[in-house]
């Protein structure tokens, strides 16, 4: 099962920002270093859709929404769970997710997401 989800979107002025995450410990578990290679190489292809990485013993699957929002959702794995796994499920939530920022209608409950993402 995934160990936590975090939201962070790109600002011209400051760089990446951390919206929300869950737990709340879990940006401690990913460097600013992290953050910012996750938004680079979505920013490689200036594409939405999902990436995943194997990165400094950190497994993570994210979704970029596209150059329009610059948001990111990020599902960090334990290093033995597969990535691909999670693609279709992660871009799934991160359509609603996203659609409830955009519509200020923004109270997720990450624990009952994360736990929709356990595998059967």
């Amino acid at each position: 099962m995934p160990e936590g989800l975090l939201i962070m979107q790109w600002n011209d002025r400051s760089g990446i920002e951390v919206i929300d995450q869950y737990p709340e410990a879990i940006e401690e578990k990913i460097s600013t270093k992290t953050l910012l290679q996750i938004y680079n190489m979505h920013q490689y292809s200036r594409k939405k859709g999902v990436a995943w990485l194997n990165l400094e013993s950190i497994n993570f699957v994210s979704y970029y929404s596209g150059p329009q929002t610059n948001f990111f959702l990020v599902l960090l794995l334990n290093i033995l769970e597969d990535p691909e796994d999670y693609e279709e499920k992660l871009e799934l939530y991160a359509d609603e997710l996203l659609n409830a920022i955009k519509t200020e209608r923004y109270e997720p409950n990450f624990l009952k997401i994360l736990q929709n993402f356990k595998l059967n």
